[in-house]
């Protein structure tokens, strides 16, 4: 089982520049079928949290699914715990445009208790953790970086912090699965600094 020690250093970015906005950006997500705790529907979550992004930043992102993969400018893959991951995202260039490869693990049962008892029990609040995970992450490949600021998506658990509170404070917004596309779960702090890389 991870601990929040464990989980700081498994939620890691190489820190991406800004996204060129000029056109929509390609996205593919692939399908995680054989990847412990993934489930057909966590499709939709992933979309939720790129429909958030082009929310937050007034529409300058734009996002349009790709039919391949390898057409893709940001390609959302699911992974399993044995592959050392929670959350990551790395830099990838596709046909010299500046991209990501964004992974998020949906099995919460191995995040260690308290917070993976509750989720196996609570269908919202294991949603929202693979959602967030997925804005955290899909930050990073906008070109957004880690903060000190609690409040904030980005959020970095290194300077310490309540984990379970973390998803708790979105998860309590919720009374039912369809709530999630209504709140982004970016902090004005979020959305300031987003709509700065992105206001020309």
């Amino acid at each position: 089982m991870l601990n929040l020690a464990t989980l700081t250093m498994l939620m890691a970015a190489t820190f991406l520049q800004q996204l060129d906005s000029r056109e929509p950006i390609t996205f593919f997500i692939e399908d995680g079928k054989g990847v412990p705790g993934y489930r057909d529907s966590d499709r939709e979550l992933a979309k939720m949290a790129l429909d958030a992004w082009s929310r937050e930043s007034s529409g300058k992102l734009k996002f349009t699914e790709a039919k391949e993969r390898d057409a893709a400018l940001v390609v959302i893959r699911w992974v399993s715990p044995n592959q050392g991951l929670f959350g990551e995202t790395q830099r990838i260039f596709v046909k010299g445009k500046a991209g990501a490869n964004v992974y998020v693990m949906p099995q919460v049962a191995q995040l260690g208790d308290p917070l993976a008892s509750r989720a196996v029990a609570d269908g919202l609040l294991r949603d929202t953790i693979v959602y967030l995970t997925c804005v955290h992450e899909l930050g990073h490949a906008v070109g957004m970086q880690h903060t000190r600021n609690f409040p904030d998506i980005m959020y970095f658990f290194g300077f310490g912090g309540d984990f379970v509170d973390y998803f708790m404070r979105y998860r309590s917004k919720l009374q039912s699965r369809t709530d999630i596309a209504k709140y982004s779960g970016l902090s004005a702090s979020d959305i300031e600094v987003l709509r700065r890389l992105y206001r020309d």
